[in-house]
């Protein structure tokens, strides 16, 4: 199949994909929220897409659903322009996006999130929509503790300083955005935000008393070396982890 976005299909094109074994969905929770003074507000829904299309390319019988956006910003919200849902507005959402797919006749779910703020709140869903639907295959993707190991591991590789790849409007993301949508990147205006290590001292004031307790950019990380060349070596690596954490998933028969 060409085109693996539900959105851009037709029901009989989507019920003929259901009767040829495309029975997996893939449901990304993103957000719009402010990416330092550089990124365009809807980097982590850009990427997010891209993301679950490559995934399902790489599963091979999976289909994409509309990217859930915005999400779980409030931390965020200190700057202009972000959005956040309530938690159990979003709860719901999600809940409604796996209802909807099980009544059509897709047996796996695979829950996937591009943003930090989401991924808690996904695992606990999953958990939750598990123990309700015991006919359904519930999975997530790649565990945020495990992504921002592989932040640290990108640092090395590239020979980056330490703090590079912060993980919010950094080095990653915005090298990212430039090898996939170049035209919401203001270069110019790139700058370093919080470089320090994400303890979990750290984590928990960014959580609850907002971004620019910690970075008054906004930025956690340092873009000022972002490139095209280095984004498309990020999003194969990171791209490459998700796929093996999901298929994982799905081939446990526990």
């Amino acid at each position: 199949m060409n085109n693996l976005k539900l959105e851009e299909m037709t029901w009989p094109e989507i019920e003929t994909a259901l009767e040829n074994g495309y029975r997996t969905v893939i449901i990304c929770a993103a957000s719009i929220e402010q990416h330092g003074p550089h990124l365009a507000q809807l980097a982590d829904s850009a990427i997010g897409e891209v993301s679950a299309v490559d995934l399902a390319r790489r599963l091979g019988n999976a289909l994409v659903a509309p990217v859930i956006r915005p999400g779980l910003s409030s931390h965020h919200m200190p700057l202009p322009g972000s959005l956040t849902l309530r938690p159990e507005i979003f709860t719901g959402l999600v809940e409604d996006y796996v209802t909807c797919y099980k009544t059509h006749g897709f047996k796996n779910i695979v829950l996937i999130s591009s943003h930090g703020g989401n991924f808690e709140t996904l695992d606990t869903i999953a958990v939750d929509l598990r123990s309700k639907y015991a006919d359904l295959k519930i999975v997530t993707g790649l565990p945020l503790d495990k992504l921002m190991e592989l932040l640290g591991k990108m640092e090395q590789e590239e020979n980056l300083p330490p703090g590079t790849c912060g993980g919010h409007a950094c080095d990653y993301e915005t090298s990212v955005m430039l090898a996939l949508y170049p035209q919401h990147v203001r270069t110019d205006q790139a700058k370093p935000g919080y470089t320090g290590r994400p303890t979990r001292e750290m984590l928990n004031r960014l959580y609850k008393e907002g971004v620019t307790t910690i970075s008054p950019t906004g930025v956690i990380g340092d873009p000022g070396r972002a490139s095209a060349e280095r984004g498309s070596r990020y999003f194969e690596m990171v791209q490459a982890a998700i796929h093996e954490a999901v298929k994982t998933a799905l081939a446990d028969n526990s």
